[in-house]
């Protein structure tokens, strides 16, 4: 996948060089962002992070999955679907590994986390990655025969089949731009997509596709603390991205000059 890459500085720099790429996108289309604390993190499901090969994922997904389901049935509101992909998508905002990695239609989303849990080492920038959801899937192998039928798969297309947790259908290798389930507040907030993967897994930076202008990674250099003032003076606070309590407590404890 040819990746572009550059370097910008602060909070005006990064929605600038979003910005430029944007207005390059085809009309009606729009961008997917990921911020990472490190720059050098690779874009890469959470399942899939220690090396295990296809198989063996797929099994510890299999075994993850019924013991959710098993244990977490006392938990759930009276009338909640049960089915794999409610269960997969509920797994990954718990915070369980799973083969789905979160992105977010929201800019200033992906900046807060590229600002959180800062790196000890000051030579690491954060970054903001950003895709072509549509363009992605266009360049898929298993999909790009559609042509311009392809969009961003949902969970009821014939073509999200294959990676469903408990289909009976090969899994297929490349991952895929996917909407899911919103069964929770942050989702919502965060506006929530995912890409998930198949059975090939490398980090989604490695995957050879057609075509370019469809992965950028953008670094921000200008410090993590300046970057969240910054989100802070556009009305960006972290009840935006965690819509509870704690978050609104800590907030309004910041806002009153309260640090510790």
């Amino acid at each position: 996948m040819p990746i572009n890459s550059c370097t910008v500085y602060r909070l005006r720099g990064l929605v600038g060089a979003i910005l430029d790429i944007a207005s390059k996108l085809p009309a009606g289309r729009s961008l997917w962002f990921r911020g990472l604390s490190k720059a050098q993190h690779t874009l890469l499901p959470k399942l899939m992070r220690d090396g295990k090969g296809a198989d063996e994922v797929f099994e510890r997904e299999r075994r993850l999955l019924t013991r959710f389901r098993q244990r977490s049935l006392a938990y759930w509101p009276a009338g909640y679907p049960q089915n794999d992909w409610e269960h997969l998508f509920a797994m990954q905002h718990y915070g369980m590994p799973t083969r789905l990695l979160d992105w977010s239609e929201n800019l200033f989303v992906a900046a807060h986390f590229a600002m959180a849990n800062p790196s000890k080492d000051d030579t690491c920038l954060p970054a903001v990655w950003c895709v072509d959801p549509v363009a992605w899937n266009r360049a898929t192998p298993s999909l790009s025969e559609l042509g311009d039928f392809v969009h961003v798969l949902t969970t009821a297309d014939d073509e999200a089949e294959s990676y469903r947790p408990e289909s009976t259908k090969r899994k297929v290798k490349s991952p895929v731009a996917l909407f899911g389930t919103h069964n929770s507040q942050r989702i919502v907030a965060q506006r929530g997509t995912f890409m998930i993967w198949g059975n090939d897994p490398r980090p989604l930076e490695t995957f050879a596709s057609e075509g370019s202008g469809i992965l950028w990674k953008i670094e921000i250099a200008g410090g993590r603390n300046n970057l969240a003032e910054e989100l802070a003076q556009l009305g960006f606070g972290e009840t935006m991205v965690f819509p509870e309590l704690p978050s609104l407590a800590g907030e309004l404890s910041r806002s009153e000059g309260w640090r510790s």
